[in-house]
């Protein structure tokens, strides 16, 4: 459990999972939010482990793409986060 805390504590999580929140996303569709490739890599591998979001494969053109999905797990996650954001600017 703690350890699921700690990747919600890491940067550029609470801007990839708003990202996910809107519509899944590939790898590269994130590098706005999180502009290192070795760190989106880490912090989505991280998010995955943790269950925050899951991959699916879409097809675009007659080619798969992985694309990266918040769960409903993450979804409250992210709602939590954005009420710590706002409590601590007040």
């Amino acid at each position: 459990m703690w350890r699921s805390l700690g990747v919600l504590g890491m940067p550029f999580v609470i801007e990839m999972l708003e990202a996910l929140n809107q519509s899944p996303r590939r790898f590269v569709d994130l590098k706005k939010q999180c502009p290192n490739d070795k760190t989106r890599a880490n912090r989505l591998k991280s998010l995955k482990r943790n269950g925050f979001i899951s991959t699916t494969i879409i097809e675009v053109k007659e080619q798969d793409f992985i694309h990266y999905c918040i769960t409903e797990k993450g979804k409250k996650a992210l709602n939590l986060l954005l009420q710590l954001e706002k409590i601590a600017k007040e």
